[in-house]
């Protein structure tokens, strides 16, 4: 799979940075088994359940787990963190203005910094960010 497929521009403005208010007056997309999509808000959500409908609820918490660097070469890199692997080291998607190369070291923003040590066909890389590792997680709530 190429992951670059799933790269696409989506306007800042379309993204939530914070909960409804009220909460139930959140958009809810209603797909009928017997009709077209229709956009409702889930104070709707009564009213559009039939015996046997399935619901299915979305409770992942996302970090902003994106990193802005520079390489030695003074190239800019933004890394978008997946998940860690083992301690220190995470596995993350990378794009940059050339090709990274492995034992390559990135300084990231908040003093970060973290060495490319592996460089898999899907397109990930493996960052190790060494003892700065724990930092990395502890960066978010």
């Amino acid at each position: 799979m190429r992951v670059e497929l799933f790269d696409f521009e989506l306007p800042q403005g379309l993204i939530a940075q914070r909960p409804a208010v009220p909460r139930d007056s959140a958009r809810l997309l209603h797909l009928p088994r017997d009709g077209e999509p229709a956009e409702h808000v889930v104070t709707d959500l009564p009213s559009l359940l039939r015996p046997g409908d399935l619901l299915v609820f979305n409770d992942t918490r996302v970090i902003p787990a994106r990193l802005y660097g520079t390489r030695a070469t003074g190239g800019k890199v933004e890394a978008l963190l997946l998940h860690p692997p083992d301690a220190g080291v995470w596995q993350a998607l990378v794009r940059g203005s050339a090709r990274l190369r492995l034992e390559e070291k990135i300084a990231f923003e908040g003093g970060l910094s973290a060495t490319i040590t592996g460089i898999d066909c899907d397109g990930t890389v493996d960052l190790d960010f060494g003892s700065e590792g724990e930092r990395v997680l502890g960066m978010w709530p």
